[in-house]
């Protein structure tokens, strides 16, 4: 260590340009690396909507949002399902797996809600479907 230090203090333009050479290195080394505050992630969702126009919150939950979401539980790729009931309408949002389709996950899942004969019981009653690929924070 000693034999060091006087080589250093001996030849103190090596000392100069090691330090310019490590501070070179980090401004490079800082400006290729990617981060963010928050990681970025793909979140694949479904939107489905339902409207009924004149029913009550509890009559779409229990008559229409319940027996899709029980349908949808049971499709293979299918991470959560979470719903929201209101006055003329109800919001069903389907989290796909990661790795899955959402073009297929989405076929399967208007097979589902209108295979069942959930909808033709109730007369006036719409359904629509939306894809969306968010970012993410968490």
């Amino acid at each position: 260590m000693r034999k060091l230090i006087q080589y250093f203090i001996k030849y103190h333009v090596a000392v100069n340009l090691i330090v310019i050479a490590i501070i070179i290195f980090g401004v490079v080394g800082a400006s290729l690396l990617k981060s963010s505050f928050f990681p970025l992630t793909d979140s694949k969702i479904i939107k489905i909507n339902v409207i009924y126009p004149g029913s009550s919150p509890k009559e779409i939950e229990e008559g229409v949002v319940l027996k899709i979401e029980d349908n949808l539980k049971g499709l293979e790729g299918v991470e959560r399902v979470t719903s929201t009931s209101r006055e003329n309408s109800g919001v069903i949002n389907v989290e796909i797996e990661k790795g899955r389709d959402v073009d297929f996950m989405l076929f399967a899942s208007k097979k589902c809600s209108r295979s069942s004969s959930i909808l033709s019981n109730w007369n006036g009653t719409s359904c629509s479907f939306q894809t969306r690929t968010n970012k993410t924070h968490h």
